[in-house]
């Protein structure tokens, strides 16, 4: 992924072990994705990171992803690609029906509960990236600092395995990237960069939980995750768009600076609200 408003830089991997040497600096999101993944789920915001290998051009690395049902077929292909390249591992995910025939049980895997009827597989994925492409671009968000790294990496002969991971780099002291902007005075350029970081792939980790829109006029209307989990994309025309099939809430292009933002935290369980109002509504978006 990438912020459309700042220049992208290659680098190598000694970029990616300065950033996690330095003491002032952690990861605060993380995104991952590959060729088999069909939606763009998420990632805990944390990565465990064994090596950084600079002289060898090797990092290993374990991300956390969470999928939805249909994910855990794509973990599957996901597990045979990465044994078959050893490039990396799902420690303990065991794929359905690999037990038949044997006398061990197969133990079922529970989702975790993140709305009223729907819930998240997470799966740690172990990654040994070797002669992977690094890029990274640096921004500052309401004068916080933030470097953006993306690894990039195809396997196979005819290089039909891709993987990217996305790492956002920021404040030691913040534990959630909305920590760094709780309660403050964020301008349009602000929002718009926030925005890009949770529009299609959400580097927060945080399941949007519910929107509300409420108008001056008095009409309210809610958007809840009953049959599908809320998605947050850009539409051809640059609109942003916070929906299911079922309904959805837009936000025009031009009509995005006209907004201003307000992120609430909810308390200690690390739940907030991104509020974005102008004039004539106010749109509230509940994350996890």
């Amino acid at each position: 992924m990438k912020v459309s408003a700042f220049k992208e830089h290659k680098a190598s991997l000694q970029k990616v072990k300065n950033l996690l040497e330095d003491d002032s600096k952690k990861i605060q999101g993380v995104f991952y994705t590959n060729s088999f993944f069909s939606q763009r789920y998420l990632a805990r915001a944390h990565s465990i990171v064994d090596e950084v290998n600079v002289a060898e051009d090797r990092i290993k690395l374990t991300i956390s992803s969470r999928v939805e049902t249909q994910g855990l077929w794509e973990l599957d292909n996901t597990l045979d690609a990465l044994v078959e390249h050893k490039a990396g591992d799902l420690p303990g995910f065991i794929p359905e029906g690999s037990l038949a025939g044997s006398d061990i049980e197969e133990q079922p895997i529970f989702p975790e509960t993140v709305s009223t009827t729907k819930g998240l597989y997470t799966a740690d994925i172990y990654l040994i990236l070797e002669g992977a492409e690094v890029t990274y671009q640096e921004f500052k968000i309401a004068g916080c600092p933030f470097t953006l790294v993306n690894l990039y990496k195809k396997l196979g002969q005819e290089e039909e395995f891709e993987q990217t991971v996305t790492l956002l780099f920021g404040d030691a002291d913040k534990f959630y990237f909305l920590s760094n902007f709780q309660d403050k005075n964020l301008s349009v350029r602000d929002t718009k960069i926030i925005l890009d970081l949770i529009m299609d792939e959400n580097i927060t980790g945080k399941v949007i939980k519910g929107v509300k829109l409420e108008t001056d006029t008095g009409v309210t209307s809610q958007v809840n995750p009953y049959e599908e989990l809320i998605s947050s994309y850009m539409n051809p025309d640059g609109d942003y768009i916070f929906g299911t099939g079922a309904g959805y809430v837009k936000i025009p292009k031009d009509e995005l600076n006209r907004y201003k933002m307000l992120v609430e935290s909810q308390g200690a369980s690390g739940a907030y609200t991104i509020v974005l109002s102008n004039s004539k509504n106010s749109i509230r978006l509940y994350m996890e």
